[in-house]
């Protein structure tokens, strides 16, 4: 029996595109480097820990240089980038429906952790979240590390929780902590019809309750 639903952020609880896209190149512009306009490339920025964002998308492999990206790109989004957001259609209604059937509900995120609780708070939904669990200014937290701790908060067995989220990282994340997964199509990784290595892909939010 599932007790408790964790959400991935950016491209499933949230479109943070905009923000996310925005504060790449103004991070890479502001260092003095080549900005990027492909928006197939920009979707690898969400997923992966944040240096390895700047590797996958722009290439960059100087430690160094990826230290800068990353305090420049911290800044800057805590700024602007993350007000640029919203959650998708029907995640509300779904979170509610399902602390209605007395189902926790948490968020589980490589994002920094305080940022993403300022999000939440920011759009109001942070009374909805039993939890919320990312990384810290290391950057070091994985995701299986994110998705223990969230079960830990629940005191329940990692067979009892659900794992949603949309990109690889999610699901390897879920399988390596021995939790249930459900990626979604909605967001930045997955795609419609996709066959997934581990777990299922919805395409609507309201299929949660459907698998529950």
């Amino acid at each position: 029996m599932t007790k408790a639903v964790l959400f991935d952020l950016d491209g499933t609880l949230f479109d943070t595109s905009e923000g996310i896209f925005h504060t790449a190149n103004f991070t890479v512009a502001k260092l003095g480097l080549e900005p990027c306009y492909d928006e197939r490339q920009l979707r690898k920025f969400v997923g992966p820990p944040l240096k390895d964002c700047f590797r996958i998308v722009y290439g960059y492999t100087d430690d160094a240089l990826l230290s800068q990206c990353v305090r420049v790109y911290r800044e800057e989004y805590r700024k602007t980038g993350m007000h640029l957001c919203h959650m998708y259609d029907g995640l509300y209604e779904l979170i509610t429906q399902l602390r209605d059937r007395g189902i926790k509900t948490g968020v589980c995120t490589l994002k920094y952790e305080t940022l993403a609780k300022l999000i939440f708070d920011e759009k109001g939904i942070s009374p909805l979240l039993d939890t919320v669990r990312g990384t810290d200014e290391s950057g070091k937290v994985t995701k299986a590390e994110c998705i223990r701790r969230a079960v830990s908060d629940f005191a329940i067995e990692p067979s009892q929780a659900l794992m949603v989220g949309d990109t690889v990282n999610d699901l390897k994340g879920a399988e390596e902590a021995g939790v249930p997964f459900l990626g979604v199509s909605w967001g930045f990784g997955f795609e419609k019809g996709e066959r997934l290595p581990y777990g299922s892909l919805i395409d609507r939010p309201e299929e949660v309750l459907n698998y529950l």
